[in-house]
């Protein structure tokens, strides 16, 4: 990136996180529009799964895209359903949403020139299918569109429903797997102050995923996979436990919604737009006490 051409954060040493969690991240959409809206730029961004997607449309800063990603999009008959599923292709059509629909002419553009002029850090990370570990991509292993979009692909390729991901012959699940709250990554690249947006309300905490005959019979063909699940709820708990830290020694602001009725799977466009707008009002609310922790 040349110099003259960078697009400039204001807003230093203190990292951006979104949490992932499918169509529930419609919600938090309403948090990322209001940043862009009030000219908030972090100089560094992480995201897993759908924070993967806020992650990209923020550095991009496309407002109308972030909402449109999590309400419009479903309206697309080319968006998937079970028939897509069947097919392979999905529930969520990952062929369409990460290839086709960003292209120039396709249903929901992606400004990838202002994504590579943004001076901002970026962090995307997805589950290693057969090692059992996170990865984490920076700017520097996306500097074509393509590569971009396929590890957004990777960070949520949700186990089951959608195809895994390969990238640089290794393959790839849903970051979700893990964690799902890219705390771990911003932590390492040396951050000590965060802005989390979550998709869960205040004082959730995730119960153990329960396993009948069927699920169990299909786990255990993938015991790494398996294994994640089955752990993971004590792994996103500490996770909750750490940030609420964070929170009370004041190194933390938590953007938890208030108001959130949605699932991973949600289809319904009016109910998806109600949440958009009710995550972004809260957004507004809380403005004033964003400012203040960012130092006004």
């Amino acid at each position: 990136m040349e110099e003259s051409n960078a697009i400039r954060s204001n807003v230093f040493h203190t990292a951006l996180i979104f949490e992932g969690g499918g169509m529930r991240a419609c919600y938090t959409a309403g948090f990322v529009s209001m940043l862009l809206e009030h000219a908030i730029y972090f100089n560094y961004v992480a995201g897993i799964s759908a924070g993967a997607s806020h992650a990209v449309n923020y550095l991009s800063r496309d407002p109308v895209r972030a909402r449109r990603s999590f309400t419009d999009i479903v309206q697309d008959p080319s968006f998937g359903d079970i028939s897509s599923w069947l097919k392979g292709d999905g529930y969520f059509n990952v062929d369409y949403i990460y290839s086709k629909s960003p292209r120039a002419d396709g249903a929901l553009p992606f400004d990838f020139e202002t994504f590579t002029r943004n001076e901002a850090e970026c962090a995307i990370g997805a589950f290693l299918r057969y090692e059992g570990r996170m990865v984490y991509w920076h700017r520097s292993d996306m500097t074509t569109v393509e590569a971009l979009s396929l590890r957004v692909r990777a960070s949520s390729s949700l186990p089951y429903l959608m195809p895994e991901t390969e990238v640089d012959g290794k393959i790839y699940l849903d970051g979700g797997l893990h964690v799902g709250i890219p705390l771990d990554i911003a932590m390492e690249d040396g951050y000590d102050r965060f802005v989390i947006a979550l998709t869960r309300e205040r004082g959730f905490r995730l119960e153990p995923v329960p396993h009948n005959r069927i699920m169990n019979r299909i786990l255990d063909r993938h015991p790494i996979v398996k294994e994640a699940l089955t752990t993971r709820h004590l792994r996103y708990n500490r996770t909750l436990d750490a940030i609420e830290k964070l929170e009370k020694e004041g190194r933390a602001y938590v953007f938890y919604p208030e108001a959130i009725d949605l699932t991973l799977m949600d289809r319904d466009r009016e109910k998806l737009l109600s949440q958009y707008i009710e995550g972004h009002e809260q957004a507004v609310r809380e403005l004033p006490r964003l400012r203040e922790f960012l130092g006004g």
